[in-house]
């Protein structure tokens, strides 16, 4: 077996509002094939069997099912104003109802956009007015004044947006996005206009389970993350989301960066600005690489003068962003924000 960076094949979905293209995906429905190197033609679930810790890493090789999941969102319409609950919550749902349309294997969700195109209005549905509660909501959904309810956030290229448990949201016409998730496909509808799906049918919405877990708060922040900015070498690293499923890192590169893989735990790479080369493998923009935890050192450069990448990882949140951020000087309530 060679550890070496993995090109994948995208998953592309066609959805009535848009595209989706799954770009680093291990599902069983839903698996990315290995298009590079010795493992072509695998299936990156039979990859990454052949030595776990090696791939996944030594603290993320005891996993029973892959914890990340990365996408290209091209939305052409309105998404359904939806909310994703969390992992406590979906296994008591799961253990009362049917799954359905849901794979029994899946989680909460909690994930996160970085806005590649801006929507044409330039506004996403990011939560709640404040003054929502509970039964406010429900009635708004009666009496179908749902829209009335909803803040909107407006965004520019480049922001990056958390999207935790909880909050309401939805994108709008003409955006497109990079997602970084959990490995879930769980999503309550509370509002779809009416639409049917491709089958001709209305879509199933989710009311009580959607009011159940929506935080009502006010507490989760309805705004782009600014992250917090270290500059190392050619690159300014943007720290911008951290909890214990995934944890986000801007690269905005201008020139050649030394990497050296966490051996206990894979990260991905994906180029949102620009053309990339990481570890050799060139990276357009909308493309994603996997480095597996077991690679070593390798390089990143932009292929012209610039590119932006995120890296996506499963963190240890004392090492991996505390500890750096405490030593270029960070407070501890600036790195709470973030984590």
């Amino acid at each position: 077996m060679v550890i070496y960076p993995l090109l994948l094949s995208s998953i592309y979905k066609e959805m009535i509002w848009g595209s989706e293209s799954w770009d680093v995906s291990c599902r069983p429905d839903e698996m990315c094939i290995v298009e590079n190197g010795p493992a072509a033609g695998m299936t990156l679930e039979s990859y990454i069997n052949q030595d776990k810790e090696k791939i996944l890493g030594t603290r993320l090789a005891h996993m029973d099912r892959f914890p990340l999941l990365v996408k290209i969102i091209d939305a052409k319409d309105r998404l359904s104003v939806q909310v994703h609950p969390n992992d406590c919550y979906f296994s008591g749902f799961t253990q009362k109802n049917n799954p359905g349309s849901w794979h029994p294997a899946d989680t909460g969700k909690s994930e996160m956009w970085y806005i590649l195109v801006p929507p044409t209005d330039g506004r996403l549905i990011i939560g709640l007015k404040p003054d929502i509660t509970p039964e406010l909501l429900r009635q708004a959904y009666e009496n179908g004044t749902v829209e009335d309810c909803l803040n909107h956030l407006h965004v520019k290229v480049g922001d990056i947006i958390n999207i935790p448990p909880g909050l309401i949201h939805a994108l709008t016409p003409g955006v497109k996005v990079a997602e970084v998730q959990q490995n879930s496909d769980i999503t309550f509808r509370l509002y779809d206009y009416n639409r049917v799906g491709l089958d001709g049918k209305p879509r199933q919405l989710h009311v009580d389970d959607t009011i159940a877990v929506t935080d009502f708060s006010n507490t989760i922040p309805k705004s782009a993350v600014p992250g917090l900015r270290i500059k190392k070498g050619n690159c300014n690293m943007v720290y911008a989301i951290a909890n214990e499923y995934f944890a986000v890192i801007k690269y905005e590169l201008t020139g050649e960066q030394e990497e050296i893989s966490d051996p206990a735990a894979f990260c991905i790479f994906t180029c949102v600005e620009g053309d990339a080369e990481v570890a050799s493998c060139g990276l357009s923009a909308g493309r994603s690489i996997f480095i597996p935890a077991g690679l070593g050192r390798y390089t990143i450069r932009p292929s012209n003068e610039s590119c932006i990448l995120l890296k996506s990882f499963v963190p240890d949140i004392q090492k991996d962003f505390i500890s750096p951020l405490r030593c270029y000087g960070y407070t501890e309530t600036e790195i709470a924000s973030h984590t």
